[in-house]
């Protein structure tokens, strides 16, 4: 790895990390562990897991931070893969990710209320970049009603 992209890595890690914070502290009570090849930490529990557990969610980004139901590198790895754009989005966006997360989750209930997931401009990038932009069940309507 050259100096330059050394250095735009620091330079993403430093601007995500009010995000990282945020997602260790959602992750308290779980299991840290690093995942040096991706450059996030994963965290296998935690209260936050258990709620978003409840609503049916595998896993959740927040800076470089993968909160995972179960054990998502191994067992899930297209979701592992979405979150991993999660952290990217984070790492270009830095303490705008979050509010722009919101506002498009607000976006999309506005534009697709039974979709409002999947409608979310940042899920469609995630689906898309990771490569599960066929499981994106907004981009699956839209598609279809072209056609």
């Amino acid at each position: 790895m050259g100096t330059l992209q050394r250095t735009g890595l620091v330079l993403g890690h430093t601007w995500n990390s009010p995000n990282t914070l945020i997602g260790l502290l959602f992750g308290l009570g779980g299991r840290v562990r690093p995942d040096r090849a991706n450059r996030v930490f994963v965290v296998d529990g935690g209260w936050m897991v258990a709620i978003f557990r409840r609503l049916g969610y595998a896993g959740m980004c927040v800076g470089d931070v993968v909160l995972c139901a179960f054990d998502l590198p191994n067992h899930a790895p297209n979701i592992y893969a979405h979150e991993l754009v999660h952290a990217a989005q984070g790492r270009l966006l830095g303490p705008l990710y979050l509010p722009l997360t919101l506002f498009g989750y607000f976006w999309g209930f506005c534009a697709c209320p039974r979709d409002a997931h999947d409608a979310s401009p940042l899920e469609i990038w995630a689906d898309v970049a990771s490569g599960n932009g066929s499981r994106n069940r907004y981009l699956y309507r839209l598609r279809a009603s072209r056609s």
